[in-house]
Formats: C-alpha cells, sequence, structure tokens
C-alpha cells in the first residue's frame, strides 16, 4: 500500500470505486451493484410536478454493500451518501444529464493510508477516526488528525506542559512541543509542522480541501514509517545475522 491514496468521494451513475481493505490489507473492498439502492425522497419527487421543473432539483439518497474481494476475507463494508442530477456532454458532443453521488458515510472506512505495524495503540486510533470522519467532513479529518499527532507525541515523551511566566502550570501548545521535539528530531518535527497548520483549520471550523488533507496523511504516514518501522535498521539487523550465520561456518 502507498503511503497514502487517492479517495474521490464521489462516482457517476453507479459505484465503480474500489479501496483496499481495512481488514485483509491485501484485498479491495468492491460495490455490489445488487445492492446500489438509490431513493428519491418525496419532497424531491412532488417537485417534478412544478411548472419551472429542472431535473437539477432532483435529489437522492443510495446506499450500497461492498465486499471484499480477497475470498478468505470477505469482509463487508456500507457506503451510504446523497445524490444529484447534473449535467456534461456526452460523446457526440450533446449535453445530456447524469447522476451524480457523494459518499458521507463508510462503515469500516478504508485505510487512506499506510500505518505501520507498530505504531502505538492511541496514534493508530486517532488516524483511523480521522478515516472515518474524511467522509462526514474533511476539516473533522483534520482535526483527528491533529490529536494523532498529539498522542504521537505524547507516545515519545516530548513534554505536554510548561511554566507560564506567573509561574503556573500550562499546556502546551501544539506548536511549541514540535519545537521541543525539534530539538532531537528535526527532521521529522519539520514535516510536521505542516500536519498542525491543516489540522489548526479543522479545529478552528475552518475549511479543509481534501487534497492538502491527503497530502498531510502521506507525510504523516512517511514520518510514522520512519519512527515505527525504520528499514535501514532492519537491514544492518538482518546483514548482521547473516555474518554471524556464515563466519562459523567458514571457521
Amino acid at each position: 500500500m502507498p503511503l497514502a491514496i487517492a479517495a474521490p468521494k464521489y462516482f457517476s451513475d453507479a459505484p465503480d470505486f474500489e479501496y483496499v481493505c481495512p481488514e485483509c490489507n491485501v484485498g479491495f473492498l468492491v460495490p455490489d451493484q445488487n445492492t446500489f439502492n438509490k431513493i428519491e425522497p418525496t419532497h424531491s419527487a412532488a417537485a417534478h410536478g412544478h411548472e419551472a421543473f429542472d431535473p437539477d432539483w432532483i435529489e437522492y439518497r443510495f446506499s450500497v454493500m461492498c465486499v471484499c474481494n480477497k475470498h478468505d476475507c470477505g469482509e463487508v463494508a456500507f457506503v451510504s451518501g446523497k445524490g444529484s442530477v447534473d449535467q456534461r456532454y456526452g460523446y457526440d458532443g450533446h449535453p445530456e444529464y447524469y447522476e451524480h453521488f457523494i459518499i458521507k458515510s463508510f462503515v469500516p472506512s478504508p485505510h487512506l493510508c499506510y500505518i505501520p505495524p507498530e505504531t502505538p495503540d492511541d496514534v493508530e486510533r486517532q488516524l483511523k477516526k480521522s478515516f472515518s470522519l474524511y467522509w462526514v467532513e474533511v476539516s473533522a479529518a483534520a482535526n483527528a488528525l491533529r490529536a494523532s499527532l498529539e498522542a504521537l507525541l505524547d507516545e515519545l515523551k516530548v513534554p505536554a506542559q510548561q511554566k507560564s511566566k506567573k509561574g503556573d502550570t500550562i499546556r502546551m501548545s501544539l506548536h511549541r512541543r514540535l519545537d521541543a521535539w525539534s530539538d532531537t528530531h528535526k527532521d521529522h518535527a519539520e514535516l510536521c509542522y505542516s500536519l498542525k497548520e491543516v489540522g489548526n483549520l479543522g479545529s478552528h471550523g475552518e475549511t479543509v480541501k481534501a487534497k492538502h488533507y491527503l497530502a498531510a496523511l502521506e507525510i504523516y504516514s512517511y514520518v510514522l514509517k520512519q519512527l515505527f518501522e525504520n528499514d535501514a535498521q532492519k537491514m544492518k539487523e538482518l546483514a548482521k545475522s547473516i555474518q554471524e550465520e556464515i563466519k562459523p561456518k567458514k571457521g
């Protein structure tokens, strides 16, 4: 799985997305087209009789079941959201109407970035919460990502409190904690300042763009991989074990 994936929340006419299964991390969650159900609410259907009716007034609610295509996994996920009718140009160059849907819930959510197996539990829990919130509201997902970063700093024993000028014990800002972390892990801390900026937008109720959130996930996954899945160290240990096994035979 790449460090982070593209995660479009939209599809047209019928569900055609596939995401890596969060259970086995090998198979893909594939929509069962037989379960795709779209419903036009009564208030939308009633508007068809209006003299000024236009197809772009139409609203839908939909649901679909996804099943992991890895036979011995078989994980099931449920996806739901809303839809509308929009216009596009067909292959013949003429305008045509089509149905457009947006995902608002995906349970269980696919992993939107790679999580190393040795990632601490609370860091992983907040990150998975962020994945689930992404479908509902990107800004809320960014806020949960920020919480995962705070949990990571807790795990790494980066100070969370400091003395104020009055001598009171106060909580350190995330920026200040990253400054403190920078003393020992400058490269990692420098990368995480961008996560803080994206997370701050979410915590302040401002709009976070999906591309910025997904970019922040890619950075975070890279940092987690460096901290908890150090390939260089693994290679050193593997080389050492080979040498230790071969040297006695040569003797």
